[in-house]
């Protein structure tokens, strides 16, 4: 059982302000136990308690039901934990998860107008038309009506499957994410998500003092997109040479050239821990902004085709209706 981006948002909040008040991990958690979260939240405590019980560290411990957290939540919980910075982690975390949750109610409110649209569309289809040709008995309607909906459920829950697959593909395989990445809307908020990410993970795993190698592995890695990931493969290589980041970045199409040419400048100025701060924060920013337009466009597309479809359904009715009136006349 997933844990939604809202549970996960206000999971990480209360954790963290537990630990910025002084509490340790073990504590914290227990804290939390006894407020009795919702089920999903309790999933994640009761994950945490039984790898520290297990001597886990922290990462581990929270990974101990690998279906739990993210290659995201792993990088910044494993970042802040070897840094000493729990709480800002944490912090990370929740203001993620929270503009998440945040776009995926702006998306569900925005399909319900669609939606009705939708079966209004399917009972203008069906009903008038039935209604007048007098070959059909009211319950032969309505069954009509109900096979019509369960097939537009049917057709629409296979649609959802088949994105669903396609988007947990698109991590691991660079074309999928290519081609994802030109979908108008979509593209530009999956972009900014996966950037925001890299982002996110790099900076804390800089602010941890780890390895150069190691940090490009794992930001990559929670980046969640094929092409970041393969180039992320071909930096790790660039690093373990002895080359410098800046003109690789600068090489790579996954990277906005405008982050590529900051972060080259930042690494020779040394200044590449404010800079990733400051892009982590921008690519956020960015995604909140292409999510919201995307929760906003989507369903207005869907809209709009819904609507030429009720439309046409209409024209076809009208149509139908006049004939049947002038073969009456002659």
């Amino acid at each position: 059982m997933s844990v939604s981006p809202a549970q996960k948002h206000l999971f990480y909040t209360e954790i963290a302000k537990l630990l910025e008040a002084g509490f340790d991990i073990r504590k914290a958690a227990a804290v939390l136990t006894d407020t009795k979260p919702p089920l999903p939240q309790l999933r994640l405590l009761d994950s945490l308690s039984r790898g520290l019980d297990a001597g886990q560290s922290i990462t581990g411990a929270f990974a101990w039901d690998s279906g739990a957290i993210s290659e995201l939540e792993r990088g910044i919980i494993g970042a802040g934990e070897r840094g000493g910075k729990l709480a800002p982690a944490f912090q990370h975390l929740a203001g993620y998860f929270g503009m998440l949750a945040a776009t995926r109610r702006d998306m569900v409110r925005g399909m319900i107008y669609p939606v009705i649209v939708l079966h209004l569309g399917i009972f203008i289809a069906i009903v008038p038309g039935a209604l007048m040709s007098g070959t059909m008995t009211h319950g032969q309607i309505s069954g009509s009506v109900v096979t019509s909906l369960l097939l537009v459920y049917a057709a629409a829950f296979i649609l959802v499957m088949a994105i669903r697959a396609i988007l947990r593909l698109a991590p691991g395989n660079s074309g999928i994410d290519r081609w994802i990445s030109r979908i108008p809307w979509i593209g530009a908020a999956r972009r900014n998500l996966a950037m925001a990410r890299f982002c996110k993970v790099y900076h804390s795993c800089l602010l941890a003092g780890i390895s150069m190698a190691e940090t490009m592995q794992l930001a990559s890695g929670a980046a969640q997109s094929g092409l970041i990931r393969e180039a992320g493969s071909r930096l790790t290589q660039v690093v373990k040479t002895g080359g410098a980041l800046g003109p690789a970045f600068m090489a790579e199409e996954a990277f906005p050239k405008a982050f590529a040419r900051s972060y080259s400048t930042g690494e020779e100025a040394g200044t590449l821990d404010t800079d990733l701060a400051n892009w982590s924060r921008l690519f956020q920013e960015n995604a909140a902004s292409s999510a919201k337009t995307m929760a906003v466009m989507v369903p207005k597309v869907m809209y709009f085709l819904i609507l030429a479809f009720v439309a046409w359904k209409i024209v076809g009715f009208y149509g139908g209706y006049y004939e049947s009136l002038e073969q009456i006349g002659e």
